[in-house]
């Protein structure tokens, strides 16, 4: 009984032996089946997401995230993939979740803000930006602060919040000045924030960047031009202009002939502009003389708008459509003014600044309404209008 005894439990232990080394054996190739199927999954996401087919790219992430859950990849994956499939609410979800093991993460928390902008919460969106500018990026987190920077000022610009994004880009620009090609995003940007003081500073920057290529520096001072016009800085306009011809003419293979020969007319143009242009600093007879020249310009286009919207019997014109009763009111209080103004002797208008301010807004005035009712002027009078539609048209 006692052998009997002993051969059951030996035979007892070695089933439960073989049993258990079974168990394991298949645990084990269990474990493995599933470590190769998650993988399949997650490659097949990853070949759905490179095709751009991020709904595909979901089902995939999620069967892998399936089959190992606590996968912070797979979790990571699955919340790209969402976000691109513009499932907005579901990947807030799992960003959310990540970020609450890793507030920290820069990369976490831009993801977070781009989808709040998507969920229409402004407020929530850029204190993401915020705290993704502050985070942790592992490595090349200069250059990711400085797109991240860019990305919050035009979001900040299309909420009309400008000055907020003035601070930003003038940051990324103190961060990049050794980066002329940051710089010339830097200052489109500031251009469209409304400080284009600092837009021009930044160009003119650009240009004597040493680090700068040639076509660079030329596109620096194409741009500086065009925002100094636009801004009615007609000299600083003009003198970029020549600066940007001059480089031109020194490397022939980067400009084209059509764009050369439109910055050739654009100077050509801000040149006869700042012939009209009363500037402050001219002599007193020199400065009142200018704006009498202008009047004398802008009161023949409006004489010949009011014959050609009331010809006399004498000519045989056809008569235009009746005008508006406000606007031949207005035709007829222009040329009433206009008589009073010519009788005024130069050396009186140029020792009179009221007489002087009265007469030019009268120039302005006159252009705007004949171009409105006689159709886009030429020559002078074009130069006159832009001038009667510039912020400040003695600079």
């Amino acid at each position: 009984m006692i052998l009997q005894d002993t051969l059951a439990l030996f035979l007892l232990t070695v089933i439960t032996v073989l049993i258990a080394v079974l168990t394991y054996f298949f645990f084990q190739s269990f474990s493995q089946h599933r470590r190769v199927l998650e993988r399949r999954w997650y490659a097949r996401g990853e070949r759905a997401m490179s095709a751009g087919k991020p709904q595909f790219a979901v089902e995939d992430f999620r069967s892998a995230l399936a089959l190992s859950a606590a996968n912070s990849q797979y979790q990571l994956a699955l919340a790209e993939a969402l976000a691109a499939a513009n499932r907005t609410e579901e990947a807030y979800t799992y960003f959310s979740a990540l970020h609450d093991a890793q507030p920290g993460d820069g990369y976490l928390n831009l993801q977070l803000a781009r989808l709040a902008i998507k969920r229409k919460d402004p407020n929530q969106a850029i204190a993401f930006y915020r705290a993704a500018l502050t985070g942790l990026w592992h490595g090349m987190g200069a250059e990711e602060r400085f797109k991240i920077r860019l990305e919050l000022a035009k979001y900040l610009i299309s909420l009309n919040r400008s000055t907020e994004a003035q601070g930003d880009l003038l940051t990324a620009e103190g961060n990049s000045l050794d980066h002329p090609l940051e710089l010339m995003e830097v200052a489109a940007l500031l251009h469209q924030a409304g400080d284009d003081t600092d837009a021009l500073t930044t160009y003119r920057r650009i240009e004597r960047n040493p680090a700068a290529t040639p076509g660079l520096r030329m596109h620096a001072l194409r741009e500086e031009a065009n925002v100094a016009e636009a801004v009615g800085q007609y000299k600083r306009a003009a003198q970029a202009l020549e600066r940007y011809l001059a480089r031109a003419r020194a490397h022939r293979n980067l400009v084209s002939d059509a764009d050369f020969r439109t910055a050739s007319d654009q100077l050509a143009r801000l040149q006869n502009l700042m012939v009209l242009i009363p500037f402050y600093g001219l002599p007193p007879a020199q400065h009142a003389a200018r704006i009498r020249a202008d009047a004398q310009i802008a009161h023949a286009r409006l004489a010949a708008c009011m014959n050609k919207l009331n010809p006399s019997p004498a000519t045989n014109a056809t008569a235009t459509p009746a005008l508006a009763p406000a606007d031949e009111a207005s035709l007829a209080q222009l040329n009433e003014s206009w008589q009073q103004m010519a009788a005024v002797k130069p050396v009186d208008l140029a020792s009179d600044s009221t007489k002087q301010t009265a007469l030019m807004n009268w120039i302005d005035q006159t252009e705007q309404l004949t171009a409105r009712l006689c159709g886009t002027p030429t020559g002078n009078n074009a130069l006159l209008l832009q001038l009667a539609t510039t912020p400040d048209k003695t600079e």
